[in-house]
């Protein structure tokens, strides 16, 4: 196709050029537009389109020359910025996509794709916080957008009965509607339709397997029942597919450290920070994780760090607070008071600042403003708690009566089951800082015992099949307890290859001291009648005051 098919306004070649793209005739496409320009080489809208159409082709090089020049020659023309972005974000640069992207949307702001790739920018450059609200943006601008702010809003307010409904009108007429999908997901899983959330995200990403956020929520619903594993796999097959996106490194870093899988989980982190060095979140795991692995300067340099990127993160100073030996100097307890002045109160950021201000006060001897701390801290944190005494009395009357009538009638059998296994586990339980710690560490020091912490797979079981039991809950023993003596053992089983991951290998004990164990030792004692269970126990006065100083995660 020549010139000489006949002049036409920019207007015109512009459409034609984009038809010829549309049908995947990229050459003449590209032909078409440099022939207008070689008769027109300063005509902003043709210089565009240019470089637009060459990242279609991916000539990364030449399509920026062709964009920096739209954008020099006409500033304020917004479409230029949007396709700068766009080419950061598809030679993995997002961090350098953000500018572009936010210059586009100052100069066009009704423009919904700008937002959408911003907000991919920065999601892709772990800014999570604001990607979500970049991605708000893009629903309340872009077709069917009110409607699905609706629904949200709807969803929020607990009618998920007519969220549910607005997502279906959406979906009837846009099938591969993400964001709808997205939230119909979130429904179902909010109301225990675990399979229809599961296949609505698997759907979101045969449609968009770009969409990152898809894949931190389907691992997301696998770790909040207990399939920790499979969250695993697949933000493993995320990472593969995208190398360069900080926030599933981090993500994939999280539910390496659920599992224990500590080393793992720190080069998970410290590949989020090569590519987003400022990333918050993977900054405090990477303290976690070197804290766990004995490595203290690190773990102090990476909450430091955290710290001065995200002042108001409150984990980063309870983090820092409970590092033995550390002292914090007058400008980081000032620059602490500051933010807890700032924080909304009860917040969780607020409730982690009063806890390490409390901890600084205590280093330093002034125990009076220490206690103040700790009172105000603590109230703030109980409201946060949905915690009945008298219901988890009840609970745990039932699984007296129920597991112990079962395992009366175990003690009866002949059979010695489970005396055949490999590895005997030794559960360490009791209050919360009472000593387990010490224990296993005492434990571990024989040849033959081996330490690995506390492990989530008691709690994954005991999820698991309150699921698959009929009408079976963690909280309905009654069902629970009507296995048979084969369905225990499997479990145990089941149990003892997911600790592999934990030991090597050698020791022919290991120990496991999760402290929500406690809740499960009929579980545990009919499907690991070989287990040792060790009560630790301390002077009540010492433990209530040792947990009364602790900021836990629930």
């Amino acid at each position: 196709m020549t010139a000489a098919s006949g002049p036409g306004s920019v207007r015109d070649v512009v459409e034609s050029v984009f038809a010829l793209a549309r049908a995947d005739r990229l050459d003449d496409a590209e032909t078409l537009c440099r022939e207008y320009l070689a008769a027109s080489p300063d005509d902003t809208n043709l210089v565009a389109t240019l470089g637009a159409l060459l990242i279609k082709k991916a000539r990364y090089d030449d399509a920026q020359k062709c964009l920096e020049r739209a954008i020099a020659l006409e500033p304020k023309y917004a479409k230029p910025h949007e396709d700068l972005g766009a080419l950061y974000l598809a030679t993995g640069r997002p961090a350098n996509a953000i500018a572009p992207f936010e210059a586009a949307i100052e100069l066009d702001p009704r423009q919904a794709s700008a937002y959408r790739g911003l907000a991919t920018a920065f999601e892709r450059s772990g800014r999570g916080e604001e990607a979500e609200a970049a991605r708000k943006r893009f629903l309340a601008l872009s077709p069917g957008g009110k409607a699905l702010a609706e629904a949200a809003q709807l969803q929020l307010a607990g009618q998920t009965a007519r969220a549910e409904s607005i997502c279906g009108e959406i979906l009837a007429k846009d099938p591969r509607n993400i964001h709808a999908m997205r939230l119909l997901a979130k429904i179902c899983a909010d109301t225990q339709r675990d399979a229809a959330a599961e296949g609505l995200i698997r759907r979101i990403i045969s449609v968009a397997p770009d969409f990152q956020p898809a894949y931190k929520d389907l691992a997301r619903l696998f770790m909040e029942r207990s399939r920790f594993h499979e969250a695993i796999t697949l933000l493993e097959k995320a990472v593969a597919l995208r190398p360069d996106a900080p926030d599933l490194h981090q993500a994939l870093a999280d539910m390496l450290s659920i599992v224990g899988r500590s080393a793992d989980a720190l080069a998970a982190y410290d590949k989020a920070l090569f590519l987003a060095p400022d990333n918050s979140r993977a900054l405090l795991g990477r303290g976690h994780m070197s804290r766990i692995l004995g490595r203290r300067a690190d773990s102090v340099t990476a909450y430091r760090r955290c710290a001065v990127v995200r002042p108001d993160v409150g984990d980063a100073w309870w983090s820092l607070a409970t590092v033995r030996g550390l002292q914090f100097t007058e400008a980081e307890r000032a620059t602490m008071q500051q933010q807890l002045a700032a924080a909304e109160p009860g917040s969780d950021s607020a409730i982690a600042l009063q806890f390490a201000l409390a901890r600084a006060c205590e280093k330093e001897g002034d125990y009076e403003e220490a206690w103040a701390y700790y009172e105000a801290a603590n109230a703030a944190k109980r409201r946060t708690v949905a915690y009945d005494p008298v219901e988890l009395e009840t609970q745990h009357d039932v699984r007296l009566r129920v597991f112990g009538e079962r395992l009366e009638r175990l003690e009866e059998e002949t059979a010695s089951p489970g005396a055949g296994r490999s590895a005997r586990p030794i559960f360490i339980t009791g209050v919360p800082r009472s000593g387990s710690t010490l224990i296993e560490q005492i434990l571990a020091c024989h040849g033959d015992v081996e330490g690995c912490g506390e492990l989530p797979y008691v709690i994954m079981l005991a999820a698991k099949v309150g699921k698959t039991a009929e009408a079976g809950t963690p909280s309905n023993p009654e069902m629970i307890a009507t296995l048979s003596t084969d369905d225990w053992l499997a479990l145990g089983d089941e149990y003892l290859r997911h600790s592999l991951a934990h030991r090597g290998g050698k020791a022919s004990s290991f120990t496991d001291k999760m402290p929500a164990n406690f809740g499960h030792l009929g579980f545990i004692r009919l499907m690991l009648p070989e287990a040792v269970f060790i009560d630790a126990r301390r002077n009540p006065l010492d433990t209530c005051i040792a947990n009364y100083r602790q900021l836990f995660a629930q």
